[in-house]
């Protein structure tokens, strides 16, 4: 099993509509394909983890980054792992630039998604990596 970490940024213009679609098509070929990971979106900035087979999350990634929705895509993580993070999810998601100035609120969402996660009961170095991508999102001072 593996799984990658990555952060990118949205093109200028890319809708809510673009991402929900996008979120259709990815949930469906994840489930397929037994993917399984989280999607985490603030500001127009993407931060996401993918776990699966290695070869089809590599092919997958290679895919992500000829994606022309979204640009400077940095690798943040991949590893080996034991067990998944999201075992359950498809594709876990949330938008958070619905509330971007209550951080109370961000942290409160955060542990609601990692609370559905394998995160804080069985920490990692991957879980904490994603967390911390995250949380720099979140609280970035624009």
């Amino acid at each position: 099993m593996y799984s990658i970490i990555y952060r990118s940024v949205a093109v200028p213009n890319f809708s809510k509509f673009d991402i929900y679609q996008m979120l259709s098509k990815a949930r469906s070929f994840n489930n397929d394909n037994d993917i399984t990971g989280c999607l985490l979106y603030h500001n127009n900035e993407f931060v996401q983890l993918l776990e699966g087979e290695k070869e089809k999350i590599n092919s997958l990634f290679d895919n992500i980054k000829k994606d022309k929705r979204h640009e400077k895509i940095q690798t943040l993580d991949e590893m080996e792992i034991s067990e998944r993070i999201f075992i359950d999810w498809d594709m876990a998601y949330h938008d958070f630039s619905d509330n971007t100035s209550v951080p109370h609120e961000k942290m409160r969402q955060i542990d609601a998604i990692f609370d559905k996660s394998s995160a804080f009961t069985k920490p990692s170095r991957l879980s904490m990596d994603f967390f911390k991508n995250v949380n720099q999102i979140l609280f970035k001072k624009s």
